[in-house]
């Protein structure tokens, strides 16, 4: 079942179409990640879902229910954390939850079930002015958790975080999602971290999905668009020897690209190359992490 669809949802500043049919589809108790390039459109997708920004054209449905049917009743099972963490800096953590706990009428003993979350409990007296940025983020994470939502959507919560803090804010997801039963929908633009917490994954460029479905669909899709680099002592004579076998090559700065082959061809390459007296160095698949094919589908977009 899904947590979120939204059905050829568009949006527009004046003449510019920020986004282009979006048909988001975010599984209940996964934790999807929302990929794109800064200025792709992920924040305004995040702000229409929310109600933040006025829907033009396109449904919304959240738990089964049209956002505008029941707008309210389905917000107050959404936690949110768009852009920067919003919090009253002369105050402790604790007295930010307190002030939120009393608008949300939730029970006071949250306050001390967040804060252990988020791995603050032991903030104690000390104003989050002082806080450092990881500090504020796990704490924006911790009001956004308050009222013990169902789904948790944020924009990219790693943004800025030194490498300490990255795997901070990424162990506390998977904590949240593996402990709490929380589907968790987050944007980013840090490829290699998102590959790393995610179980989905939606590729926006240009206000277009490129792709959506599970990290393992996304590899095994694109594992046939993977070349086969060879890095040789000699450029001209590899190339001369791939002609030869009618093999198709593409000389770049690291190596030479050829189509994906059947293991006995690639042999038989390595062969020929030998014979020819070409030091072979390496021969192996391109890159097949996040980052490669996430630049694979922008550019054939």
């Amino acid at each position: 079942m899904d947590c979120l669809q939204t059905r050829q949802l568009v949006y527009r500043y004046g003449q510019d179409t920020v986004l282009d049919g979006i048909d988001l589809r975010v599984p209940e108790g996964s934790i999807y990640g929302f990929l794109g390039p800064n200025g792709a459109g992920k924040t305004t997708t995040l702000r229409l879902i929310l109600g933040l920004l006025a829907r033009q054209q396109g449904e919304i449905t959240l738990f089964g229910e049209r956002l505008e049917r029941n707008r309210i009743g389905i917000l107050r099972r959404i936690g949110s954390m768009i852009e920067s963490p919003s919090f009253y800096e002369h105050l402790t953590a604790r007295e930010n939850l307190r002030l939120l706990q009393t608008i949300h009428r939730c029970p006071p003993q949250r306050i001390d079930e967040v804060l252990a979350l988020a791995g603050l409990a032991d903030t104690g007296r000390k104003r989050t002015s002082q806080f450092s940025l990881g500090m504020k983020q796990r704490l924006g994470i911790a009001i956004a958790l308050l009222h013990d939502p169902a789904l948790l959507i944020l924009d990219e919560p790693t943004n800025g975080l030194d490498p300490n803090g990255i795997v901070e804010i990424r162990e506390l997801l998977k904590r949240i999602n593996r402990e709490r039963g929380i589907t968790l929908l987050v944007s980013s633009h840090l490829l290699g971290e998102i590959e790393k917490l995610v179980t989905h994954v939606g590729v926006l460029h240009r206000g277009r999905l490129q792709f959506q479905g599970t990290i393992e669909a996304l590899k095994q899709q694109q594992q046939t668009m993977r070349a086969v680099m060879l890095r040789t002592g000699d450029r001209d004579a590899t190339l001369r020897v791939l002609a030869a076998a009618g093999v198709t090559a593409d000389a770049q700065d690291d190596g030479i690209a050829i189509p994906p082959l059947p293991r006995e061809r690639v042999a038989a390459i390595n062969r020929a190359l030998v014979a020819a007296g070409v030091e072979v160095y390496e021969i192996g698949l391109e890159r097949n992490d996040l980052e490669s094919i996430f630049m694979d589908l922008v550019e054939a977009a």
